[in-house]
């Protein structure tokens, strides 16, 4: 799964070693904009300071907490057992698992356009297990893999630390078996060329890849407990302290990343309303909205972040593409700003940033991108 702005590359090219420096003088590690945690899991994992998780989206936080919240490894055969062996015992009794599973047997790869579409008018039965059946079976999960998905949300486990175990894996797994090109904005379409895809995204047993990646999630841990919530970084910046480290990666397009990740949070909060549109995206205002992604709000959504991030005397690492972007924001504009604020040691990395979406015809799948790494401290 492609995460618009992912660390990961940048973690190996300067930033991690940052972190680590600058994390022995204080004592706590706070991301505002924890995305999907690689940031998050890389300072819970290297240093031994609580690590405190923000962002917008339920689905960042559940997969933060599932690092943050244990500081020893969880034996996932015990989970394994009483939840996804419950989820493979329901689906077999279900109906819909039946007609699914009935259609599936009677595939022709050659007639796949109107195989999706059975699916697709099959998913449009009423299902009262759980909101993946109706919003998303026929597009992003097949008719099995969408009544899966419901049994697994429908019965999750009550202790809070197996739950929220059960649900990054849950997640996960959903990365894994979605029919979209690295990000959930758009489903794979029957057409000649990306039908091979959508099929084999929905071949795979949500319950077989839930498995793998239970055992990696009860497998991760932090050196000592941190949390995560979902908070606007603006507000809870003004909330930190002068011995707080704080990484600052804030979003760099003018398109709501909610767009591009709707079904990992409906997947996160277990329902949804009524979806629309070649995505099956839920109503605007059910997905969380940033100031840093709307062009006329980005400028005034940074300053005012620089304000409470300098009142508060906290340390910032604070990255950005160098170049001009969507959002109205720029390198440029985010270095001229912070320099009112801060004193400012600067570094450029160089790498490939995926464009989610780019097939190579109208728009590259990766381009070269230059990023900013600002190691800023109050004046």
């Amino acid at each position: 799964m492609k995460y618009m702005g992912s660390k990961r590359a940048m973690l190996q090219n300067g930033l991690g070693s940052l972190i680590l420096e600058e994390s022995r003088k204080a004592d706590r590690v706070v991301d505002l904009f924890c995305g999907a945690g690689s940031v998050v899991r890389f300072a819970a994992e290297m240093t031994n300071m609580p690590v405190l998780a923000i962002d917008l989206q339920q689905y960042s936080i559940i997969l933060a907490n599932a690092i943050l919240k244990k500081i020893n490894s969880i034996d996932s055969s015990d989970l394994e057992k009483k939840w996804l062996q419950k989820v493979e015992d329901l689906r077999l009794k279900s109906k819909l698992w039946d007609k699914a599973q009935n259609l599936s047997a009677k595939l022709d790869v050659r007639a796949a356009r109107s195989y999706v579409n059975r699916c697709r008018e099959l998913c449009e039965q009423n299902s009262n297990i759980g909101p993946i059946w109706n919003a998303y079976g026929g597009y992003y999960f097949s008719p099995e893999q969408a009544i899966t998905f419901d049994y697994m949300l429908n019965n999750l486990p009550n202790k809070q630390i197996d739950r929220i175990m059960c649900q990054a894996s849950l997640i996960i797994t959903a990365m894994r078996c979605v029919a979209s090109p690295g990000h959930t904005a758009q489903p794979f379409q029957p057409t000649r060329t990306a039908r091979k895809y959508l099929l084999d995204s929905w071949s795979r047993d949500p319950v077989e890849v839930c498995k793998t990646a239970l055992k990696e999630v009860c497998s991760q841990y932090a050196r000592t407990l941190g949390e995560a919530y979902v908070a606007d970084a603006v507000n809870e910046a003004g909330k930190l302290k002068s011995s707080d480290l704080v990484i600052v990666d804030p979003p760099y397009t003018g398109v709501q990343y909610s767009r591009f990740y709707h079904v990992l949070e409906t997947l996160a909060r277990g329902d949804c309303g009524n979806v629309s549109g070649a995505g099956r995206y839920p109503a605007i205002e059910e997905r969380p909205q940033s100031d840093f992604s709307n062009a006329g709000q980005s400028r005034t959504a940074l300053e005012s972040l620089l304000i409470n991030l300098s009142k508060s005397g906290s340390t910032v690492i604070f990255t950005f593409p160098e170049g001009e972007c969507s959002s109205g924001l720029s390198g440029d504009i985010v270095f001229e700003e912070a320099k009112k604020h801060f004193r400012i040691d600067k570094k450029i990395v160089r790498g490939k940033f995926s464009t989610l979406g780019g097939n190579q015809k109208k728009r590259a799948s990766r381009k070269d991108s230059s990023e900013l790494i600002l190691l800023m401290r109050a004046k």
